[in-house]
């Protein structure tokens, strides 16, 4: 080892030791081990050992059980050790780019859900699927191996998709026909439309060069080829010319093949391989666009088809393209114009090649005289010969499952069924391989979603034509996009889709971002995307174009279709009572309001503010949009958000210079503290202007997501009609833990937390909120009412107020299932009620309603106590939540 870098080492453990700092940094010594011992240093929080030349990864590591972050990555380990059944803290290991050919076992007694485990760029990941290795857990890759290594057979999956996509009307359907049959004769005008997805199969046979992963010389050696180029094409069935078995050439054999690299093949030898090609149709409805997510993979070949009569060939091509590009990460796409028998359009190929680098080919064809379409059959081929994940090895008994699932002619299983034809008794092998049929394609589940984790979809159709069915009907056109739950029988086919899965439906458009559930409604959902276009009142929206608004852009490069539909979806537990519509919405909280528009013309989004405290629902606004652009796979040359400059001039102006965000931070890392304006000419403090601008991450309020969480539970009211308080605070933890999970926070029954009024059945019905840690900062208390038991009230405040909350803590939710008949009138007497009420040693100060601003319904109050305690003020939220349904 160098000895100026070991003194460098032993200098930084030294400094570490006498300051007690909680980082360690020997990243980059080109160290071969730690130069002194360091076992003793539990004050360390995290440790840098990236870059070196550690081959083994020291002990001493193992014994610093209270290190949170180790970063051991680029270095030659090929194993590392912690101490089985010993509690450590760590939350973060980055092991990537050593030669790790194993998993190593000692990292598979963490708890993946709680570390964040990195491990890219390591030997053992070179032959494990793309859609297994891009998970990024552990356990899932080591029961793919496992599940290898115990089988006698393991197939090779000669597959891939092939996703057609475009506008509505150019003749997608029509050619998934003629590429399966070129006999097919097209009826001009007589051609369905897809409804949601179709999914077809198509057989070609590819040739791939004879080595790995395409060729095994034990079960290939019999359909071998060479390829003769002065025959015909590539992938041309006559340009290949027949081996026969090559073990059979005698001396000849060792022509063909190099025994020491054995399977790999000398020379232009091919093996041929009938590839299964699952053909998905996607309609050309703008309103499935936001599904697109969910759909368009990386184990894909796409074709993007354009029709010269009825495109806007600008906007059409940036859209798919892009969004291609995306989300597939550079699948390849062939660009298909059809209908080329009644009219040509010259565009701009070089141009397109130029942006677009995962493009391989241009087309023009005509489905009804056949013209180009043996070339484009030509060209996917070739396209998957190239593919890299043909030839993924794969479980036999995976592919087992994988043929009864097809076999089975039903569009849905249950969870159970699934179970049962997976034959795994563990819930966490069964979850892997239904992560894995997912991404291929096979199923659709979503496992961890209480709403929808009993349903497994067999048939993705059966969802797309149910969505698209409920879109296109009139009736609910003709109410701008509002149904009934309890109404989706008028609209889709009851053998097809019984009232039973109606529910699950409406969960999965939730979750597709098409619908939202109105919050304080029974059954009322709203379709964004079929609401009417003009904004409710001009008036409101003037409100907010003042100088005093915060004001925030973002300019996109091309605009990916439903942004503005998905962020109501998101955040529909802030909207203000009616006030969105199709290209925009007035969001709230208790202090300020905001308003969110989309001008489809200059491809942007613009949001005003207005109120106090304005950076807390800019944060949010601002969060969720984000994560509309990770999910869309933007990237940060896609879009460029703006601020509002705040000089005079513009601060009196509706329409104020915006600058770019980018362009202030690059002017602070140049050490630049101020920026002309370009209206007004005048100099901008840049600390000044983005003052409002700064994420704020204030102790959040978690009632929007009581309240969010209390409506989920409206919708199951035929599941709880047997129900007691325990199964539904039980059922109510479930649906909360999802809407907690994103901010690092968990639930807990709280039994023998706390103290009971009786001492019987002490914290029974209690839930508590806890950060990871397991510190406590809130709870929630049920209980029914069939009408006002004043009793039972004052019992449950009590125990909210006082017996549970020895800490002060300064915000507690009490949820009353209300199974009273008059909904209205039970909520009215409950306040009335705790308007006066007096509790011991507890300052009540004021009881008020503030349903209008967390509901847009009647059937959900929500009633805020301020109160003092030991002269602190605290504040208790009571749910009144209606699941009256007629039978108690």
């Amino acid at each position: 080892m160098n000895t100026v870098n070991i003194q460098i080492a032993l200098n930084r453990i030294e400094e570490a030791r006498k300051y007690d700092t909680s980082h360690l940094n020997l990243s980059g010594l080109q160290l071969t081990e730690i130069p002194t011992d360091i076992s003793d240093m539990n004050f360390l929080d995290s440790i840098d050992l990236s870059f070196n030349k550690f081959v083994e990864c020291s002990d001493m590591i193992s014994k610093l059980y209270s290190l949170l972050s180790l970063n051991i990555s680029n270095n030659y380990l090929q194993d590392i050790c912690f101490d089985f059944y010993k509690e450590y803290s760590i939350n973060e290991i980055d092991i990537s780019s050593n030669l790790f050919y194993r998993i190593p076992y000692n990292l598979l007694q963490f708890d993946e859900n709680k570390i964040c485990i990195y491990f890219d760029n390591n030997p053992f990941l070179d032959s494990i699927p793309i859609e297994i290795s891009t998970e990024g857990n552990l356990s899932y890759i080591e029961f793919y191996l496992d599940s290898l290594k115990s089988q006698d057979k393991t197939k090779r999956l000669f597959e891939t998709k092939l996703l057609i996509v475009g506008k509505g009307s150019v003749g997608k359907t029509t050619l998934v026909k003629t590429l399966n049959d070129p006999e097919y004769k097209v009826k001009i005008g007589e051609e369905n439309t897809t409804e949601g997805i179709n999914i077809n199969r198509l057989y070609e046979t590819v040739y791939f060069p004879a080595h790995k992963p395409y060729y095994s010389f034990f079960n290939d050696r019999e359909n071998l080829y060479e390829y003769d180029e002065g025959l015909g094409n590539e992938q041309d069935k006559e340009s290949y010319i027949y081996m026969g078995d090559i073990s059979s050439y005698g001396e000849g054999f060792s022509d063909y093949v190099d025994i020491l690299k054995e399977p790999y093949l000398e020379g232009e030898i091919f093996v041929e391989k009938d590839i299964k090609i699952n053909v998905w149709d996607f309609g050309g409805q703008e309103i499935l666009y936001s599904t697109h997510q969910f759909f368009l993979t990386q184990r894909s070949l796409y074709i993007f088809v354009w029709e010269p009569r009825a495109d806007n060939e600008e906007e059409s091509f940036e859209y798919w393209l892009s969004i291609i590009q995306r989300l597939s990460k550079n699948c390849p796409v062939i660009i298909v114009m059809n209908k080329a028998d009644i009219r040509i359009k010259s565009i701009d190929e070089k141009n397109y090649l130029d942006i677009f680098k995962n493009i391989v080919g241009f087309f023009n064809i005509s489905c009804f005289t056949k013209e180009g379409i043996q070339e484009l059959k030509r060209q996917i081929r070739e396209t998957i010969s190239k593919l890299p994940h043909l030839g993924d090895r794969l479980p036999q008994t995976w592919e087992n499952i994988r043929e009864e699932l097809a076999r089975k002619e039903l569009d849905y299983i249950t969870f159970d069924d699934f179970k049962e034809i997976c034959g795994f008794n563990e819930i966490e092998k069964v979850n892997h391989l239904s992560g894995y049929l997912n991404d291929l394609g096979d199923i659709i589940y979503f496992k961890d979603d209480i709403m929808l984790n009993n349903l497994v979809i067999i048939n993705p159709h059966w969802l797309t034509k149910a969505i698209y069915q409920l879109i296109h009907s009139l009736q609910v056109q003709k109410n701008n996009g509002l149904f009934e739950a309890n109404n989706l029988s008028k609209y889709l086919n009851d053998k097809q889709y019984p009232k039973g899965k109606h529910y699950e439906l409406l969960s999965l458009m939730e979750k597709f971002e098409i619908c939202f559930k109105v919050i304080g409604s029974s059954s009322l959902y709203v379709i964004p995307t079929l609401l009417k276009a003009q904004s409710p009142s001009i008036e409101e929206l003037d409100r907010f174009r003042i100088s005093e608004a915060l004001r925030y852009k973002v300019r996109y490069n091309f605009l990916p279709s439903g942004l503005i539909e998905r962020l109501i979806c998101r955040l529909n537990n802030h909207l203000e009572d009616s006030l969105f519509w199709k290209y925009g919405a007035i969001f709230n909280s208790e202090t300020c309001r905001a308003l969110v528009e989309l001008n489809k013309i200059k491809k942007s989004i613009n949001l005003y503010i207005i109120g106090e405290m304005k950076s807390h629902l800019y944060t949010i606004i601002t969060h969720e949009l984000n994560q509309i652009h990770i999910d869309l796979k933007l990237e940060k040359i896609d879009y460029k958000e703006l601020y509002a400059c705040s000089c005079v001039d513009c601060l009196e102006s509706n329409h104020p210079y915006m600058f770019e965000k980018e362009l202030l931070a690059k002017y602070i890392i140049k050490g630049r503290k101020l920026i002309d304006c370009r209206n007004s000419l005048e100099q901008v403090d840049i600390e000044e202007l983005m003052i409002g601008y700064k994420s704020v991450k204030a102790k959040e309020s978690l009632i929007r997501d009581f309240v969010s969480a209390s409506s989920q539970l409206q919708t199951r009211l035929d599941l709880l009609k047997g129900f007691n308080e325990n199964q539904i605070n039980t059922y109510f933890q479930d649906l909360m833990r999802q809407y907690l999970s994103s901010k690092k926070l968990t639930l807990n029954e709280q039994s023998l937390k706390g103290r009971s009024e009786s001492g019987k059945n002490q914290g029974e019905l209690d839930i508590a909120v806890e950060t990871i840690e397991g510190n406590t900062i809130s709870f929630f208390e049920g209980f029914i009412l069939a009408g006002l038991n004043t009793k039972i009230i004052e019992t449950h405040l009590n125990k909210s107020m006082l017996n549970y909350d020895s800490n002060g803590l300064n915000e507690k939710y009490v949820g009353i299932y209300s199974r009273a008949k008059n909904f209205s009138s039970l909520s009215a007497k409950y306040k009335n009620y705790i308007d006066g009420i007096q509790i011991e040693n507890v300052e009540i100060e004021s009881s008020e309603d503030i349903s209008n601003i967390y509901v847009n319904g009647s059937e959900i109050r929500v009633i805020r106590t301020k109160y003092r305690r030991n002269k602190i003020q605290l504040n208790l939220y009571h749910l009144l939540i209606n699941i009256y349904t007629g039978d108690y």
